[in-house]
């Protein structure tokens, strides 16, 4: 009973930090996202955010017209590229800080 106990209460937590790697994470996003933009775009990245609503840019992203839609908003930003696997955050970041998102930028 007592090595059953230890052997259920190793796979909870085993699972439990497995399990929350895989999320996207919304801060780390935002520092990937502000490392980005460079330079020329005067508006922080958290406003940047709130000019599309969570749909919207589901969409972008995944239409690959991220950069675009921040050429769109201020037309002389520098865009480094994102990687591919770090899009995942960015695309939470984005959401979360997004028009109709619930939150608010905390700067």
């Amino acid at each position: 009973m007592k090595k059953s106990r230890k052997l259920f209460l190793a796979s909870l937590l085993g699972l439990t930090i497995l399990s929350t790697a895989s999320y996207a994470d919304a801060f780390k996003g935002g520092r990937i996202f502000g490392n980005a933009i460079t330079q020329g775009c005067p508006m922080l990245v958290a406003d940047l955010a709130g000019t599309h609503s969570r749909e919207e840019w589901k969409q972008i992203v995944d239409e690959g017209k991220l950069v675009d839609a921040i050429h769109q908003v201020c037309p002389k930003a520098v865009v480094n590229p994102i990687p591919q696997e770090q899009m995942k955050d960015v695309l939470d970041y984005l959401q979360y800080y997004s028009r109709g998102g619930g939150a608010l930028p905390s700067c």
